[in-house]
């Protein structure tokens, strides 16, 4: 390995490891400071005013960014991937839907709750695919993983929708589970 895939692999996992905890840090501090009660609301509803929800969009389209820089790196370092074009596409896609999601609050109502069901839709999925497609390339262990992460990603909230009044619990789920995969790309190739 050269010193510059050394480089950009610190970087990806640094980068990527930084900005989980820095959302992670923001979302308790939300919590924490907002009182509402997350079985009954939207976790985007923390970014609708104040500093606080300039922090909380900051986080949410730091994390974007982040998501988007990890996979693209990702991909880009692994010569084993087939069908990059279409993932770098995909990834891309996803990144900018919940930069979207950030960058405009509840207040815009359709952008934020579109883009924001896009990103839920299309993440799992895009993982799904991306999985399928690169069957033959990957690991066993890293297929099933992912098969597992995208399917968690698409089932796991969509059970808690139906358990809970509000989006939150399930807006968590899914999140935690985005987190996994990073970190699992950050450390992985």
């Amino acid at each position: 390995m050269s010193s510059r895939e050394s480089f950009i692999r610190v970087v990806r996992r640094s980068q990527t490891f930084i900005s989980i905890l820095l959302f992670l840090i923001v979302f308790f501090i939300c919590w924490k400071f907002t009182n509402f009660d997350i079985t009954q609301v939207q976790i985007s509803i923390w970014g609708k005013e104040g500093i606080l929800g300039r922090v909380w969009n900051t986080a949410v389209c730091t994390f974007a960014i982040s998501i988007f820089l990890n996979s693209i790196l990702y991909l880009r370092n692994n010569l084993r991937i087939k069908f990059r074009n279409i993932f770098y596409l995909l990834f891309t896609f996803v990144s900018m839907c919940l930069f979207t999601v950030g960058f405009f609050n509840m207040d815009w109502g359709a952008i934020h709750n579109y883009s924001a069901g896009l990103y839920f839709f299309f993440y799992p999925l895009t993982i799904f695919l991306f999985t399928h497609l690169n069957r033959k390339y990957l690991t066993y262990k890293d297929w099933l993983h992912n098969v597992i992460l995208s399917v968690g990603m698409a089932v796991i909230p969509m059970i808690f929708i139906s358990l809970f009044k509000g989006m939150a619990i399930a807006e968590i789920s899914h999140t935690i589970l985005v987190i996994i995969y990073n970190i699992k790309l950050s450390i992985g190739d």
